[in-house]
Order: structure tokens, then C-alpha cells, then sequence
């Protein structure tokens, strides 16, 4: 049994997508889908809507991926022991970048994860207010062959 019990499961949050130079904007739904003793599993699946005109196929319009993190970073305590190092598990990174104020939150945890696999990157402003993994903001940048590498900004809904 783990120190969060499963009201985190419960919980999910979306975040619309900001509009960039391909997409005029979309959805990413965050939730936590698997809590172990040891780490949680939150899955982050997003959905791209394409400017006019541009050809994005339709894989690559929807997807998602699991980031796993240990336990702790269900919490805010996990963020504060992180401050100024880097934490390696199953050969994915997790960096915190500094503490952020960003619109409508104060003094966020400024992270980012790298998976052992390379094929996206995810940067997250935590604030404990935030229900679920607590990120208010993120942004996810993966690779596809039609346009390379792509990075996509979100915040909460």
C-alpha cells in the first residue's frame, strides 16, 4: 500500500494544447493509472488538430504514452528532494529545472523526463493545487517522420 492512496487513480486532468506553427490546438488527458508501492504509471494521451492545409497524417494526430515516476513525485516532497539533481530510474532521467511562476500558479516545480526509449521528452510545471501528477503545464516533444522533431505546449483546462 502506498503513502497516497488511490484517490490519485480517480483523478484525471486535461489540458488544452497551446496553437503552434502546424496545429491551431487540441486536448492532452493526464492520469494516473497504475499506483505501486514503488513508482506510478500516468498515462498521457493527446489529440493534435492541425492548422488548415496541413497535411498531418492521422497517426500522428493522436496518440499517448506512460510515463512511470517514482512514488514520491505524487507529492510535493518527491519535487523538493529532486532540486538541483538529477534522479535516474530504469534508465529514464528526471531533472528538475527550477522553480516557475507561470500564469495562475506560484513557485511550480520546473521538470523534465527523458525515457530510456529517446522517442519523446516531457517537460511539467508541478504545483501541489493541481489534482492527479499536479502538473499545470507541460510540454511534450516527440519525433515523427513527416516533421522531425515537434514540441507541443499545454495547460490546464
Amino acid at each position: 500500500m502506498s503513502l497516497f492512496s488511490g484517490q490519485v487513480l480517480a483523478e484525471t486532468i486535461i489540458h488544452n494544447i497551446i496553437p503552434g506553427s502546424l496545429h491551431r490546438g487540441g486536448t492532452i488527458t493526464i492520469k494516473v493509472i497504475e499506483e505501486r508501492q514503488e513508482d506510478f504509471d500516468a498515462e498521457v494521451s493527446y489529440t493534435i488538430i492541425p492548422k488548415p492545409l496541413v497535411p498531418i497524417p492521422a497517426k500522428y494526430r493522436k496518440g499517448s504514452f506512460l510515463a512511470t515516476l517514482p512514488i514520491e513525485y505524487l507529492d510535493e516532497r518527491g519535487y523538493e528532494d529532486l532540486r538541483g539533481q538529477i534522479h535516474v530510474q530504469n534508465g529514464a532521467k528526471l531533472e528538475h529545472l527550477g522553480r516557475k511562476n507561470i500564469q495562475g500558479f506560484a513557485q511550480t516545480h520546473h521538470v523534465r523526463l527523458i525515457p530510456s526509449s529517446n522517442k519523446w521528452k516531457l517537460e511539467a510545471w508541478y504545483h501541489p493545487s493541481v489534482k492527479s501528477t499536479g502538473w499545470a503545464q507541460l510540454m511534450m516533444e516527440f519525433e515523427n517522420s513527416w516533421v522531425g522533431t515537434y514540441q507541443v505546449y499545454s495547460k490546464l483546462k
